[in-house]
């Protein structure tokens, strides 16, 4: 089966699901009421991620020879953290029950990869357990931290969907060049890797969703949609690098590098201030430039403008030498500061400018 044709189809399945999700959830009372630290002002159904869901999951009766021992770790750990997470968006669940659920999939996760035989080092014999322990440490931070850091990030109208769609194409484009495939514009399923295939899906999936909820938000992904979007898009993240090699796992990192550094710095900067960091918020830098005064479409554009350059960068990665590399990889890091520079910048003056009219 083609591969535009299945890309284009689960787009289409994304968005046609999202009308009768977005009536199911309003009769069910999913709906996300304006407040304090609201960027909307009107209510909106919350919990459109389903739609995305069920479009994503149409890959696997495309008949491809999916691996299913992986494969089916991921769709249940998703879905165990999707189903929580929609709990969540009904009526609030607490913090400890969301984070043995993501705690529990980035386990299975990480033992399912390994078991699969790709290596990644975990458990190798000729590893030393203290290594070997670090590995698994980070690969569990990795994926935990990161469903978070998705979640905390779906704030604005298209900011998580379009994340979604420029990091699933592009982890698909890294790892089809680093395997000297080109699935794209390939006719055929049949050389193309799974984990290739399930970001071209995801990727596709928040494509077509994405009209429900940019410029104007008829509704919202929800933390159903976001933790687990967040989640598969760390585990395909190591996936790709254990299949293509280790080495691919930067400029991988890379296109995660906005919502990581976004969450990181947002975090310590709260702690620093003696605030509870566990509390909900609008200061990541987004929402600092949303309260500025910049619109959504501006906000979400510019995000997505930066992240196709980043793209950009990280395919010229795969070419470089060893020291070109690293400054690339330095010059992504330097963009999304600057941009933060600039959000803080406009929130500032933005305050400034206000207290100079009282």
């Amino acid at each position: 089966m083609p591969v535009l044709f299945v890309v284009l189809l689960i787009a289409v399945a994304s968005y046609l699901l999202g009308f009768p999700v977005a009536k199911i959830l309003t009769r069910l009372g999913a709906l996300d009421q304006p407040n304090a630290r609201s960027s909307h002002l009107q209510p909106v159904v919350r919990g459109g991620g389903m739609a995305m869901a069920g479009g994503a999951f149409l890959l696997v009766f495309c008949g491809f020879p999916l691996p299913w021992g992986v494969t089916s770790v991921m769709l249940s750990a998703a879905l165990g953290i999707g189903v929580v997470s929609f709990c969540d968006d009904i009526k609030s669940v607490g913090a400890s029950i969301r984070f043995g659920c993501h705690s529990a999939a980035a386990i299975a996760a990480l033992v399912a990869l390994h078991f699969s035989g790709l290596g990644l080092g975990l458990g190798s014999s000729g590893i030393p357990l203290p290594v070997m322990a670090l590995l698994w440490l980070l690969g569990f931070l990795w994926m935990v931290g990161y469903t978070n850091a998705f979640n905390f990030m779906d704030g604005i109208n298209g900011l998580a969907a379009g994340q979604a769609i420029m990091t699933g194409f592009g982890m698909a484009l890294l790892g089809s060049l680093a395997g000297g495939q080109w699935p794209v514009v390939s006719s055929q399923w049949s050389a193309v890797s799974s984990p290739i295939l399930w970001s071209l899906a995801i990727a596709s999936a928040a494509l077509g969703f994405l009209p429900h909820n940019f410029p104007q938000a008829r509704m919202f992904m929800g933390d159903v949609g976001s933790a687990p979007l967040g989640f598969c898009l760390a585990m395909l993240t190591l996936w790709l690098a254990m299949e293509a090699g280790i080495w691919l796992l930067i400029p991988l990192a890379l296109l995660h590098a906005n919502f990581v550094l976004d969450t990181g710095i947002t975090l310590v900067r709260r702690i620093l201030r003696g605030e509870r960091w566990y509390d909900a918020h609008r200061e990541h830098f987004y929402q600092r430039l949303i309260r500025s005064g910049k619109s959504h479409p501006f906000v979400t554009g510019l995000e997505m403008a930066l992240q196709l350059v980043v793209l950009g960068l990280t395919v010229l990665y795969l070419h470089a030498s060893n020291p070109g590399r690293a400054g690339l990889a330095a010059l992504v890091v330097l963009i999304w500061l600057a941009f933060f520079g600039y959000c803080e910048d406009s929130f500032r003056r933005s305050n400034f400018q206000q207290k100079l009219k009282c």
